[in-house]
């Protein structure tokens, strides 16, 4: 049984290195939080920090805690079914050799453990490394001097949110193991997906529609009522603003397998360009709507919270120092990254995860665009302009998510008699995009390079025997 988990890890060891680097940063996010609010309490326990300052060091670490966790539901889950579907034909293998339904399971699970293993313990590693400069930018952001930090490495913490995420991978991938080992083994060694169950479609339809109503309904609501709050008004749509960017964020995630194809066809099509690479990538990009609603969901989340919360915190700070206050706390743009910045190295990892696990798709599509006469050159150039067409559609949606809670920042602060504009730090946004299309563009175009130096034939003939 060890040398087939051993022989099975070596043969798949490119979808178990994208799941790592989701597995890495989840861990790092809970085990961070975990120890950050450790080192607060010893911090507070001083008695040295002002008092006014604590309830707000307090709140961060758990509110990061808990964005990590609901991070790391979506995400584990999601990158452990895209490893189980790609293992489909080595699991049918080992069932046509013999092997039943319970070993097959066991063998999965067994490949899972080692690899939530490994990322638990490297996870772990880089977030005691990063727990001085955490503390440190959380003190600075509430205008307390950083030295007065604690800095204590619990190890009960660090070990007991390592071992909880195993758990939970595990526990994640329980499921995936069992449903696949039960699939039939000429089933499993179909490489074409049946059609998205229509039950499955009008259940997505109706869950954006009504995420779409409840920002709405929010944003008119607090819009209305906010005169009636008086001085808690500009609090309340605040925070209402924030909330309607995020929950637009969860209605394009719901709706993305139905509309994002969409919108990619519909701006793409403005492109003046006959380039033949070009219109290969848009081919494929628009034919893989499953694989672009997946890939561009965690990079649209990215953009839309870091560009939402800039405008937004730029636009509150402006509004302040219009008002006379020149100390302002809680509300720039490092106060609101503190506030998500673990959620956006989940959210991010788990894009380039699933753009990694998407290489060996890549490999074949660009050895199929070889035998039908794509030069060397156009088969670089297609994952290329791949990468750059997600990142525009993320960024599209993004920014729509941005609108949402401008609008609603906007509007609700003029109704309560506070004259708000906003602010736009464009900087932010062009760095974002970039960083974002960067790594996108690297995620599709790095792993499938090895494979343009073989003869196409070569590449589809092994991809096909896998």
């Amino acid at each position: 049984m060890r040398s087939i988990i051993a022989a099975e890890l070596r043969s798949a060891w490119g979808s178990w290195s994208a799941v790592l680097v989701a597995f890495v940063a989840t861990s790092f996010s809970i085990v961070l939080a975990l120890l950050t609010m450790g080192s607060i309490a010893d911090t507070v326990a001083t008695g040295t920090l002002p008092p006014e300052e604590v309830p707000a060091l307090q709140f961060v670490p758990g509110w990061n805690l808990g964005l990590a966790v609901i991070g790391t539901l979506s995400v584990i889950g999601a990158v452990t079914a895209l490893v189980v579907q790609a293992r489909r034909g080595a699991l049918a293998r080992l069932a046509l050799a013999g092997a039943t339904p319970g070993q097959v399971s066991r063998i999965l699970m067994a490949q899972l453990a080692i690899v939530a293993a490994a990322g638990a313990l490297v996870g772990t590693l880089l977030a005691i490394a990063a727990l001085p400069t955490a503390l440190a930018m959380l003190l600075s952001d509430r205008s307390v001097d950083a030295a007065q930090a604690v800095v204590r490495v619990d190890p009960l913490a660090a070990l007991g949110g390592a071992v909880g995420f195993v758990l939970f991978a595990l526990l994640a991938g329980l499921k995936q193991s069992r449903v696949a080992a039960r699939i039939p083994p000429v089933e499993a060694l179909r490489t074409v997906p049946g059609a998205t169950p229509r039950r499955r479609m009008i259940g997505r339809w109706i869950g954006a529609i009504l995420l779409a109503l409840l920002v709405v309904g929010m944003g008119v609501l607090a819009i209305t009522f906010a005169r009636e709050l008086e001085g808690d008004g500009a609090d309340v749509v605040l925070q209402i603003s924030l909330l309607c960017i995020l929950l637009t964020g969860s209605t394009f995630s719901v709706a993305a397998p139905l509309a994002i194809g969409a919108l990619t066809r519909a701006w793409t099509a403005l492109v003046p360009s006959r380039s033949a690479s070009w219109t290969i990538a848009r081919a494929i990009v628009i034919t893989k709507g499953e694989r672009l609603a997946r890939t561009v969901t965690p990079i649209m989340l990215t953009v839309g919270l870091l560009v939402g919360l800039g405008f937004i915190g730029a636009s509150a700070v402006e509004l302040m120092h219009s008002m006379g206050y020149q100390d302002v706390q809680g509300v720039t743009t490092v106060s609101l990254l503190v506030l998500i910045a673990l959620a956006l190295v989940i959210s991010v990892s788990g894009g380039v995860s699933v753009l990694l696990m998407m290489s060996r798709q890549r490999e074949a599509e660009l050895a199929l665009s070889g035998v039908i006469g794509a030069t060397p050159r156009q088969q670089v150039l297609i994952p290329v302009l791949e990468g750059v067409i997600i990142t525009v559609t993320a960024t599209i949606l993004g920014l729509a998510m941005t609108a949402s809670g401008l609008v609603v920042f906007v509007v609700g602060l003029n109704e309560i008699g506070f004259r708000a504009s906003v602010i736009m730090p464009w900087g932010l946004l062009v760095s974002v995009v970039l960083i974002c299309g960067t790594v996108v563009v690297a995620s599709t175009t790095l792993p499938v390079l090895p494979s343009l130096r073989r003869p196409a034939r070569q590449v589809i003939a092994q991809l096909s025997a896998e």
